[in-house]
């Protein structure tokens, strides 16, 4: 439904606008406001039972409702403002406005969760007892029925599009949907044993809502500080430059992040150094021109590389061999030689992983004394990097 609204929104507007990223925007724009109007209906009808038969677990869970409803909106917004186009001040873009969001979110529940674990604890100290009502029991199981509609509808989306903030808020409505069968099965254990739950039910709903705060806290969080590049995603770059004819290896991969299909990629690609550089470079230009999409902008710097050098090239392996002792993730890259009177000075990279013990000065020293001890006239001149996009 979501994607439907979008296109017919699109239509409307000028053909440069027409794009993957806008349609993206709208879907979650629409997604947002269906979850509006859905969560402040059951959240006023639950408040609103709650009150009137003194049911301190409903009228939270209604509260809760009400909460989503605020989410909804801020998502609505965050997709708004990641629709802007990028300008002086942010060039690229504003598509980490919509992990701001799910940020902003994630406190709004775990506020929420707070107040409900006081207004409960009150509940049981008072011990007012809660009217049973049939009505209460229809308006929690409606709510069950329409979080579970929320809940495929959300996934739906998520699926579409990709966005943390709609995964966010389809798990936050199976969430409320165990929280509202706890309160229904402690309404009818209470009328029943005779027994008021309902302030302790209360401190689990809150106890739950909370939990579930920090989750979609955590989740919205690593991209934010800047986590780790998917895993097939690296792989796939690196499959697509390596099937060009001309292009020797690659390295040095780093992958930024601007947001959900916001992906700024930097690779160092090797070429021969005896091929005309006119020609390296313009198949690196048609490289980053085919490789480049609307989610994925592409630079590769050029790595000439000389690979029929023998001497080099068993050297280069031998190194290459040795540090795979050390750490067999370890790797090397831009290897030269420059040949002195009594010795050679063998100048390269190499990539350490990111949970390496060794310090990189231990490297350093451990790799150089394990080629000496294999050839003396070894001079190691050693530039430590580290795997951006190790998986």
């Amino acid at each position: 439904m979501s994607e439907f609204i979008a296109k017919k929104i699109i239509k409307k507007q000028s053909p440069d606008k027409q794009t993957d990223a806008r349609l993206r925007n709208l879907i979650g724009v629409v997604a947002s406001f269906v979850g509006i109007i859905a969560n402040l209906l059951i959240g006023t009808a639950k408040l609103a039972v709650g009150l009137i038969f003194s049911s301190i677990s409903v009228a939270s869970d209604g509260l809760n409702n009400i909460s989503d409803t605020a989410s909804s909106a801020v998502s609505m917004i965050s997709f708004k403002i990641a629709d802007k186009p990028a300008d002086k001040k942010h060039p690229f873009g504003h598509a980490r406005a919509e992990y701001l969001a799910a940020m902003i979110i994630s406190f709004f529940i775990i506020m929420v969760g707070i107040e409900l674990i006081k207004s409960s604890i009150e509940k049981i100290t008072q011990n007012t007892a809660a009217t049973f009502s049939y009505i209460t029991i229809g308006i929690l199981c409606f709510s069950i029925l329409v979080k579970i509609c929320l809940f495929i509808y959300n996934m739906a989306m998520y699926q579409k599009i990709k966005s943390a903030t709609l995964k966010g808020v389809a798990i936050d409505c199976i969430s409320d949907c165990a929280v509202s069968s706890i309160i229904l099965i402690s309404t009818i254990i209470s009328h029943f044993v005779g027994v008021n739950l309902d302030g302790y039910f209360g401190v689990v709903v809150a106890l739950l809502i909370i939990i579930q705060g920090f989750k979609l806290m955590i989740s919205t969080f690593n991209p934010l500080l800047g986590e780790k590049a998917d895993k097939q995603m690296v792989s796939d770059i690196a499959k697509s430059i390596q099937n060009y004819e001309g292009v020797l290896g690659i390295h040095d991969m780093i992958i930024h992040n601007y947001g959900p299909n916001r992906f700024f990629v930097s690779v160092h690609v090797e070429v021969d150094c005896m091929q005309d550089m006119l020609k390296s470079h313009e198949l690196i230009d048609k490289i980053e021109r085919e490789l480049t999409t609307q989610s994925t902008q592409l630079l590769i710097h050029m790595d000439p590389i000389n690979k029929d050098d023998e001497q080099s090239n068993n050297y280069k392996a031998m190194i290459a061999e040795l540090a795979k002792q050390i750490d067999e993730r370890i790797t090397i890259h831009d290897f030269r030689m420059v040949q002195g009177t009594n010795s050679n000075n063998l100048i390269f990279d190499i990539v350490l992983p990111m949970d390496l013990k060794l310090s990189d000065e231990q490297v350093k020293e451990n790799l150089s004394q394990m080629v000496h001890s294999q050839d003396t006239t070894c001079n190691l001149v050693i530039n430590i990097d580290k795997n951006y996009t190790e998986c």
